[in-house]
């Protein structure tokens, strides 16, 4: 079995064979869902709402088997959720499985976008050791006015 590692667009790059083997050293499988579920991960931005996943799968108004699904690719350590400033609990995939990366929230309609790359420069890294910090991980929320949401407020 090949690495399925490969970039489109804008998407993350996801190693499934990594998680497929993830899950099964837990003990779970990989189901349709959960490959469906990281197919978007692979295909698109990042940091989705149980919502938003539940809409671009077309799973229709019975969310159940998506919560199960999303908490298991959580407790296998394939996935972690955030909270932004707008209330809502979105997933993204843990580093190991997607490049690290920053998110940029936009204040108005709360889209996210993600920013490639790790944007904490060394210096920060090394304040941090500095005072005594064990580093291992860190997230950075960027906010601001998305391109459509600046020229909605353009006079």
């Amino acid at each position: 079995m090949g690495v399925e590692t490969k970039k489109h667009d804008r998407g993350q790059d996801i190693d499934l064979a990594g998680a497929t083997d993830t899950l099964h050293a837990r003990g779970l499988r990989l189901t349709r869902l959960k490959r469906a579920v990281l197919e978007q991960f692979r295909h698109h931005e990042c940091a989705f709402t149980a919502e938003e996943l539940g809409d671009r799968l077309g799973l229709g108004e019975e969310r159940s088997p998506l919560y199960r699904c999303l908490g298991s690719l959580e407790q296998a350590g394939i996935l972690t959720h955030l909270y932004f400033d707008d209330g809502c609990r979105r997933y993204d995939l843990v580093d190991d499985f997607g490049a690290h990366h920053h998110h940029l929230l936009c204040t108005s309609c709360s889209s996210v976008t993600r920013v490639d790359g790790c944007l904490l420069d060394a210096g920060a890294t090394r304040a941090l050791i500095q005072r005594g910090y064990a580093v291992h991980d860190h997230e950075l929320l960027l906010r601001g006015l998305c391109p459509r949401c600046r020229s909605e407020a353009a006079p």
